[in-house]
């Protein structure tokens, strides 16, 4: 026991006589230290996404075309109030722009006079749009309008789309699509939409020139001569 006991005291007596020796400047390691190299692994370092976030990824766009519930079918349509305009007036106009921009001869239309109905099988030119000013051919979009008549008032509807292109230089017939083909496709999407866009400025340009040549004429006053 004593001998225990002695050899405690020793013990602690060196580490004084160390403690008194030890040189003031050597260096003495700080348990609060903290390395300002050290980095936390993260998505920085990794050049991965960081926890939460979602990588962009652009998805192509396509335009979203008219579609009848019914048919499900591309089709445009509309109604439009004329009061000024008798049904005989209306009938003869759409009859003449049919004839001006829709094409000729005579499968042009199928005319049902006695129910104020006319049926125009037309076609306008198909054009890519290369930019603001020019454009190319690329076949025809053909389709059916059918165009009722009242009263002081008229609707259109245009559906049953195909594009036709040109005949290659080597021969052979042109090709033969239906819109629905195009807007449905799960390939060759983005060459596709573009024709459906092409397709949706020329048609909405048709109709508008359809709506102006079924108003009514303007009357010159008789003093405005």
């Amino acid at each position: 026991m004593k001998k225990s006991i002695l050899t405690i005291v020793l013990s602690m007596l060196g580490l004084f006589v160390f403690a008194q020796n030890q040189d003031p400047n050597s260096p003495v390691y700080d348990y609060n230290y903290t390395d300002s190299t050290q980095t936390i692994s993260d998505s920085s370092s990794t050049g991965t996404p960081a926890e939460g976030s979602e990588e962009t990824v652009k998805v192509y766009q396509r335009i979203i075309m008219p579609l009848d519930s019914a048919t499900n079918l591309i089709t445009y349509n509309g109604v439009v109030e004329q009061e000024e305009s008798g049904s005989d007036s209306l009938y003869a106009r759409a009859k003449r722009f049919a004839e001006k921009n829709l094409g000729k001869g005579k499968e042009l239309y199928e005319m049902d006079k006695r129910n104020q109905k006319l049926v125009v099988n037309g076609s306008i030119p198909a054009f890519a749009y290369t930019n603001k000013y020019n454009k190319k051919t690329i076949g025809k979009f053909q389709f059916k309008m059918t165009i009722l008549v009242k009263e002081g008032r008229y609707k259109y509807t245009i559906t049953n789309f195909v594009h036709e292109s040109e005949v290659s230089a080597s021969g052979g017939k042109p090709v033969r699509n239906y819109f629905e083909y195009y807007n449905n496709s799960t390939t060759n999407i983005q060459a596709y939409d573009k024709v459906l866009r092409y397709a949706d400025k020329d048609i909405k340009e048709t109709i508008q020139k359809f709506q102006i040549s079924m108003r009514d004429p303007k009357l010159l006053d008789e003093d405005d001569w």
